[in-house]
């Protein structure tokens, strides 16, 4: 019985040493006369495969290559950002169409180039087994799906909504930048290994605002309600129809009488959680707090300045979340991410001035 060699092509990731980048392995296998072409067949194609790989890998390895794609992805950011939103059929965003078409050529042979070089996701060191990898592959494949439909006309392309909304995942090609700049990634990986700790921290902060919520609710369910006719404090009362006054009209216009309840309220746990984070925010609380002192009680109208004492509710509240878990948060996040960075100063990753 005779034997052929056949040699199995390692991917660049598996090399052993800086001088060797395709190590070869020989194994001895049995073949009989009839076989001998189909081992020629295969022996020339395992050469071409070769070659295309070790093409593939030299380019992707270039001193410029990297360049060249951060120098495209700035570019890819610049015509995102120069869109003009209001008007999608302008001249302006159909030049900037065609820019976009060629950087989703650029992208999407990056892309093949890297699959060949690493392979797909069989082997570790693969491509599909990054995560970077896997995002640049969804936006790209995304954006050509997008492409696609643009190509087919405007019968079909224009009334796939879904489809076309793909076209929005091009705002994560700036991310790319983070995976091909070493320190940028290890000051991204220290805040999202900071992140990762708030968890605890976020359960009690939503422990507090549900209790904060339910006695909110104990102290102005109902309470909330008014008459679109300001004289009118009694929702018996609140029937009929009334001259309104405008300063720029000058007949009253007639008006129905309505009893109305706010737009932030607490007649339930969900609005009262989703109000107080309206407070906690600092836009528009001080008419929330207008609206508690002047609470009456449930089925009568506000009265001003009528519960004063319903502001110690309220700074309570601020002392409690605004000043103090805020606080905690950032401190956190803080601490985190010094005990990471001097993870990464140790090795090497980072230096005292990151």
């Amino acid at each position: 019985m005779k034997y052929i060699e056949i040699h199995v092509i390692y991917p660049p990731t598996y090399r052993k040493n800086n001088d060797e980048f395709y190590n070869k392995i020989v194994l001895n296998l049995p073949y009989k006369k009839n076989n001998i072409n189909s081992y020629i067949l295969c022996n020339i194609n395992c050469n071409i495969l070769y070659s295309i790989r070790r093409a593939a890998h030299w380019v992707v390895n270039l001193r410029y290559f990297d360049l060249f794609i951060m120098l495209v992805i700035c570019m890819s950011s610049i015509t995102l950002a120069a869109e003009d939103p209001v008007n999608e059929k302008s001249e302006w965003n159909e030049v900037l169409k065609y820019f976009d078409y060629a950087f989703t050529g650029v992208f999407t042979i990056e892309m093949v180039l890297k699959v060949i070089d690493l392979g797909v996701i069989f082997h570790p060191g693969s491509y599909l087994r990054d995560f970077w990898n896997i995002m640049d592959s969804v936006v790209v494949i995304c954006a050509a799906v997008s492409f696609c439909f643009d190509m087919m006309g405007s019968s079909t392309g224009e009334n796939l909504s879904t489809i076309k909304s793909l076209r929005v995942l091009r705002v994560l090609r700036p991310l790319k930048t983070i995976k091909r700049v070493p320190k940028l990634k290890a000051v991204f990986d220290c805040v999202v290994n900071s992140l990762k700790n708030v968890f605890n921290i976020l359960i009690v902060y939503i422990l507090f605002q549900f209790i904060f919520a339910v006695i909110a609710v104990q102290l102005f369910n109902g309470k909330f309600f008014h008459c679109t006719d300001i004289s009118i404090h009694v929702q018996e009362e609140c029937q009929g129809e009334f001259f309104e006054f405008s300063a720029n009209k000058l007949q009253p216009e007639i008006k129905a009488r309505e009893w109305l309840k706010q737009d932030f309220h607490y007649d339930n746990v969900a609005a009262a959680m989703l109000t107080l984070f309206a407070v906690q925010t600092g836009e528009g609380w001080p008419q929330i707090l207008q609206n508690s002192m002047a609470a009456t009680e449930e089925d009568v109208g506000p009265q001003p300045h009528h519960a004063i004492e319903m502001s110690i509710f309220y700074i309570v509240y601020f002392i409690v979340f605004p000043f103090f878990f805020v606080n905690i948060f950032v401190a956190l996040i803080i601490i985190t991410f010094q005990e990471q960075g001097e993870a990464e100063l140790q090795d090497g990753e980072l230096d005292k001035n990151q």
